[in-house]
């Protein structure tokens, strides 16, 4: 009696190794979309409820964040790099600096050329992170750098959030006068006050004293030559809060912590 063996053929043998082909790669597929929807839901979780990035549009918080063409260079001679924000045309705002620190800023009118010629002036406009959470349970502290929805009264679709520093809470008494902001009868000094020249006058609208109402804070640009804040249009409902921003991570070489 004879044992009849049987191979397996040489096509059935391709078939099979095709088919694990084709599972494998159908397994290894689902395996980046399991991962690409967790990384996706992650992405959201965080950016929803601890960090979000933000770009800066414009100069209002100068020179603590930057939102404009500008350059660095020793504009007024004394061996220290200024930043100097090339405006309109025949208008240039440059904001000294001395001692490592910005002292005072300047609009100047028709500079003389020979100051801005071979200058590399480029359009920068910073990127920060927002921590989310910081409100959830406390209000913002005096000095703090906040992004909000806009309040509706000023609310354009190009622009839904702002930036600014929170100068009053709720509650507090702030005046503007002699170029500095008091609050609750005392001024603000040191980081970045010592440098700015608060300006009561503010998209036509004046402001000398006011009291903030509950629920609401009061926000200023760094930049209160050239910024639209609550001079103008009013105090921010806390609830328009969306977080504090503590960190810029562009430009590269202006890495930094914020205060």
């Amino acid at each position: 009696m004879t044992e009849n063996k049987q191979t397996p053929s040489h096509s059935s043998a391709v078939a099979s190794c095709a088919g694990g082909e084709r599972k494998s790669f159908l397994i290894t597929l689902r395996d980046w979309a399991d991962a690409l929807i967790i990384a996706y839901i992650l992405a959201m979780f965080i950016r929803t409820f601890i960090v979000e990035l933000f770009k800066i549009p414009t100069g209002s918080m100068t020179p603590t964040l930057v939102g404009d063409s500008c350059a660095e260079f020793d504009y007024d001679g004394n061996g220290e790099d200024d930043l100097v924000l090339l405006k309109e045309a025949g208008v240039i705002h440059v904001f000294f600096r001395e001692g490592g620190k910005f002292v005072r800023d300047q609009f100047i009118f028709n500079p003389p050329q020979y100051k801005l010629v071979g200058r590399n002036f480029k359009n920068r406009f910073d990127k920060i992170v927002v921590s989310k959470f910081d409100y959830w349970f406390k209000n913002p502290n005096h000095g703090d750098i906040v992004v909000f929805k806009v309040p509706p009264k000023i609310f354009t679709p190009d622009k839904p959030v702002y930036i600014k520093r929170c100068i009053g809470l709720p509650g507090d008494v702030v005046e503007i006068k002699n170029g500095g902001v008091y609050v609750n009868g005392k001024k603000l000094t040191g980081e970045p006050y010592d440098h700015i020249y608060y300006q009561n006058e503010c998209d036509r609208h004046y402001f000398t004293r006011a009291t903030i109402p509950q629920g609401n804070i009061m926000v200023l640009g760094d930049n209160t030559k050239s910024s639209l804040d609550s001079r103008a249009w009013g105090f921010v409902p806390l609830e328009n809060l969306k977080g504090r921003a503590f960190f810029r991570y562009k430009p590269l070489n202006k890495i930094a912590f914020l205060n």
